[in-house]
């Protein structure tokens, strides 16, 4: 009976969560926001969810398996792309924002402990908020969206030494309050627990999961790798809570090393589904914390705490910039893109919480909060680059700043794509390939045979394992700043259903389509590909060319040449889930 009315209260939360996320979208909102407004409703209407605690401790198992699908969409090579400027700003950010709050909290005769534990949590930006915000608005490639990307990607990093600081900090049970010894011999004993974590995983990633794909990969089996990353969540997370960890953490760091495998990006596009639900359980969960009662009563401090955020918080971030070398208005403007505080920020929040560290109070003021500056989010990335300009311009009038015009365009135009996408790396693709490579041009190829792209690496081509019909995979290759795309895959069905995808992204995308028949010529065509190669017609074409060479005796040695290397070409290419 237990388990059934557990169940229908997750129904019963999930419901009010997707009404106000679909309302949350439709005001220009974060779904977030609607989420953690589901979670002060379901909470605080009587009788509408009867068991909060069982609720509460499945969104745990949310969180955990959240953490891990966003460990999945770290990139460490994103990361080194964007240099040694980003691990610097990020570092500068969060030290700098720990510092203005630890100062803060001290004014407000906060326990130092608890000064560290905030200020950690505030530091910490909203990837998941920003980054949709930012691409809505086409500024994800500009210079304050790289800048700000950066960032946050050297908070996701940061989020492992931050938790165990802060775990470092708690105090047990029936013992006095830790000193600073305790908490760096803490500190010290967590980062070894970690470090033989991370080499644990490092090693399986390195020595037994290439193993695992080669043996799954004949199968061709796509539930295969989904049920595969279900357990390695599950798995990192108990073994993490076996030595002491946070479990969301172990799940994280484990997802970090699978995220960097050649079946990451297929990985992504399969837990994408299951993402949605954790994000909305977790949110809802967290909002059910807030008691619209204690929020009333304390409405002036949730006004100030949300005002303290989202001033001091972008001039931190736009003070780097300009250490940086930004210009003032991409400095303001990733400042303000950034005003609000993020997801791990709740995972901090929690263990500083189960820890002593913070009240419960305080926590809910945390959350309320942090509410507030996700719901400003939206219109504080807006206000940016006006912002920006305005500052600009006024320091540039007084001479307190040097003119620094075009530096913006020139940074944006050397992240401009011009790169060919190559969907299926078969013969087809292979051949498109080579021909691109010849002609110098950047390619990325996007295949679902873990073998091919293997194979495509090799040869030093960037290339992915996933499905094309997944909105996400076809970001993952930069559409919207690639020069064309080409689908070479046999089957129509798919390659209709990756047409229609593309021009949902790029509406004036080149696309060249491979029609096996040609009766799918119509098909095709009418779907939105530019240019439709019939596999029939020019088959044909082919063949009536070979039959006037023949009519030589001299030419008749380049057709059997021709067919001898055709039977290599298929003989060595590795197996192709796209081959005909």
């Amino acid at each position: 009976m237990d388990l059934w009315q557990t169940l229908l209260d997750l129904i019963v939360l999930l419901s009010v969560a997707m009404v106000l996320g679909v309302i949350a979208e439709r005001l220009k909102q974060s779904a977030v926001v609607g989420y953690m407004l589901a979670g002060v409703i379901v909470a605080n209407t009587a009788g509408l969810i009867n068991q909060p605690d069982k609720v509460n401790t499945l969104s745990q198992l949310g969180v955990t398996l959240l953490m891990f699908t966003i460990g999945l969409e770290f990139n460490w090579s994103r990361l080194k792309r964007l240099g040694l400027s980003a691990l610097v700003s990020g570092s500068l950010q969060i030290a700098l924002t720990m510092a203005v709050a630890f100062g803060l909290t001290t004014l407000f005769n906060f326990s130092w402990r608890a000064g560290i534990a905030l200020g950690a949590a505030i530091s910490l930006s909203s990837t998941a908020v920003v980054l949709p915000v930012l691409q809505r608005r086409a500024e994800a490639d500009s210079v304050h969206g790289r800048f700000a990307l950066g960032v946050l990607l050297v908070q996701d990093v940061a989020v492992v030494p931050l938790v165990l600081i802060v775990g470092a900090l708690a105090t047990p049970e029936g013992e006095d309050a830790a000193g600073l010894v305790d908490i760096l011999v803490g500190t010290g004993k967590g980062f070894g627990v970690v470090g033989a974590f991370v080499l644990l995983f490092f090693l399986f990633s390195k020595y037994v999961l290439p193993h695992l794909v080669r043996l799954a990969a004949p199968t061709r089996n796509r539930e295969v790798f989904t049920l595969f990353a279900f357990l390695m969540a599950m798995g990192s997370a108990w073994l993490a809570n076996y030595l002491g960890l946070s479990p969301a953490l172990g799940a994280f760091l484990a997802a970090i090393f699978l995220g960097e495998s050649v079946i990451a990006t297929q990985l992504r596009g399969d837990v994408g589904a299951l993402k949605t639900v954790f994000v909305t359980l977790f949110f809802s969960a967290i909002g059910m914390y807030i008691d619209p009662r204690e929020l009333l009563a304390t409405w002036w401090q949730v006004l100030v705490l949300t005002g303290l955020i989202v001033v001091l918080k972008p001039l931190v971030v736009a003070g780097v910039g300009l250490m940086m070398k930004l210009t003032v208005r991409s400095a303001v403007a990733a400042g303000c893109s950034m005003a609000q505080v993020g997801l791990f920020s709740f995972v901090l929040a929690q263990t500083a919480l189960d820890g002593g560290i913070i009240r419960p109070e305080t926590f809910k003021l945390l959350v309320s909060a942090t509410v507030a500056t996700l719901f400003l989010t939206p219109y504080t990335v807006a206000m940016g680059r006006p912002l920006g300009e305005r500052a600009d311009r006024f320091l540039r009038q007084r001479g307190l700043v040097k003119s620094r015009i075009g530096q913006d365009r020139e940074a944006a135009d050397a992240m401009s794509g011009g790169h060919l996408v190559v969907v299926g790396y078969g013969p087809a693709g292979r051949a498109v390939v080579d021909a691109a490579r010849d002609r110098g041009q950047p390619i990325i190829v996007i295949d679902l045979n873990p073998t091919s792209v293997i194979e495509a690496r090799r040869l030093g081509i960037e290339a992915y394992v996933g499905d094309s019909t997944q909105p996400a995979i076809l970001h993952l290759a930069r559409l919207k700043s690639a020069s064309a795309l080409v689908i070479t895959l046999p089957d129509h069905r798919l390659t209709t259903a990756i047409i229609v995808e593309a021009k949902s992204i790029v509406d004036d995308l080149r696309i060249i389509a491979r029609a096996r028949y040609h009766r799918y010529f119509g098909l095709l065509e009418g779907a939105g590909a530019t240019t439709v190669i019939d596999e029939e017609t020019q088959v044909g074409r082919r063949m009536a060319d070979y039959l006037a060479a023949s009519r030589s005796e001299s030419e008749t040695p380049v057709v059997e040449r021709e067919k001898e290397k055709e039977r290599d070409v298929e003989a060595n290419a590795p197996s192709d889930l796209f081959a005909d």
